[in-house]
Order: C-alpha cells, then sequence, then structure tokens
C-alpha cells in the first residue's frame, strides 16, 4: 500500500464549510485555508483531475483519505438574520474561549454537514 499527497499549489485554495442547524436557523462556519493537504491510502497512483477546475470536495472522493493539514486560516461565522447582534456576541465569546466550534453543540446547535473544497491545480506525490 502507497500513501499519496494531494496538496493544494495556490494560496487561499482550501475551503472548509460547516454548517450548523439549530430550530430551522442556520448558522455556517467558513474558513479560507492559505494551503491544505490530504492523505490517500491506495495501492495504485489515484486518478484525480490535478487541473481540477470545479474544485473538489475532499470528503467525497473515492478514495479513502485522512486530512493532513490545513494552515493559517481566515474563518467566517455566518449567522441566520433571526439571531440578534447579543447572541452572536455571546456564541462568538463561546467558540473563541473554547477554541473550537464544537461548543455550540451544548447549545443546542447539530453539525448538519463538513465539507472541505480544494480549488485550482493539485499536486499529488507519493511519500512512502
Amino acid at each position: 500500500m502507497t500513501t499519496w499527497r494531494l496538496s493544494t499549489t495556490e494560496k487561499t485554495s482550501a475551503i472548509e464549510i460547516e454548517t450548523w442547524t439549530k430550530d430551522n436557523l442556520i448558522l455556517t462556519l467558513e474558513t479560507i485555508w492559505d494551503s491544505g493537504s490530504a492523505l490517500i491510502e491506495s495501492n495504485d497512483k489515484p486518478v484525480i483531475n490535478l487541473t481540477n477546475e470545479d474544485g473538489i470536495d475532499v470528503y467525497v472522493v473515492e478514495y479513502p483519505l485522512e486530512i493532513e493539514e490545513l494552515s493559517e486560516g481566515e474563518t467566517q461565522l455566518v449567522y441566520p438574520d433571526e439571531i440578534s447582534v447579543e447572541e452572536e456576541n455571546r456564541l462568538n465569546d463561546l467558540i473563541e474561549a473554547a477554541d473550537d466550534t464544537d461548543v455550540l453543540e451544548s447549545e443546542g446547535w447539530e453539525l448538519e454537514d463538513h465539507e472541505l473544497y480544494f480549488h485550482g491545480a493539485l499536486k499529488l506525490e507519493a511519500v512512502d
């Protein structure tokens, strides 16, 4: 079995999106990472479009993979209009104190979807 590294080649081309729901409300956390890489275990070289004009959701490629690294990200929370500024600030403070969005679960939010897209040209190399 060979380990292959799939990585972005352009800055800010890894985009992670978490979608949280509570009482018919949707909160979205978007992180734009400077770079990203994933490890794929495969006997043969994975067949992946490395020109990648449309972007790929790395969680749904046809090969089992593990995220290796996401570096230097810029995060933005997009709150529903129905949430007050005070509630936004309170949730922001909770997330910042915990340094993790999983704290939203203790507030009744459920993680509905988690996507990670690599956009632009990709690099695929054997690492062992």
